[in-house]
């Protein structure tokens, strides 16, 4: 006889459960989910750049576009944000290798402005990210290039005046 007989009331019930689980992740309530938990991630991507800079004066759209950035090039990401939350106060050498990763990813994250560091690199916001901010506001990032396009790859002329 086999471990598990399939009754008209299991199945009817299995039938029940299915129907109704169907019915709420295509009920407007389902997109609303998401969005508190894509929240909720925000808000841990937030309180933990905090923690790890070290400053409280971080832009949200900043963040809001660095976190998604992040999502969209490391698909275990947010799972690893969650990892690194439960770990928070504890020193670097506490910490497992993959959170440490995380912990560099963000911090590369804010003080380069970019994400990625290979030819494939995405920029999120040059002016804005902290290396400039951590010279105290004296470096700022410049808006323009002297010379032509490609010029910089010139041999520099000596004796032209």
């Amino acid at each position: 006889m086999p471990a598990f007989t399939l009754s008209r009331r299991r199945l009817l019930g299995a039938a029940c459960v299915g129907a109704a689980t169907g019915a709420l992740l295509l009920s407007p309530v389902a997109p609303v989910w998401a969005a508190a938990a894509a929240e909720a991630e925000l808000a841990t991507f937030m309180e933990l750049s905090r923690h790890l800079t070290g400053r409280n004066d971080l832009d949200a759209k900043v963040g809001q576009s660095l976190h998604e950035t992040l999502l969209k090039r490391d698909a275990g990401f947010a799972a690893r944000l969650g990892e690194l939350q439960g770990k928070l106060g504890k020193t670097p050498q506490g910490l497992s290798e993959k959170a440490r990763d995380t912990a560099r990813q963000i911090l590369s994250a804010w003080y380069l402005g970019m994400v990625g560091s290979d030819y494939t690199a995405t920029v999120v916001s040059y002016p804005d990210a902290l290396m400039f901010k951590a010279a105290g506001g004296v470096i700022k990032p410049r808006a323009f290039c002297y010379g032509m396009p490609g010029s910089w790859a010139e041999k520099p002329g000596f004796g032209r005046a």
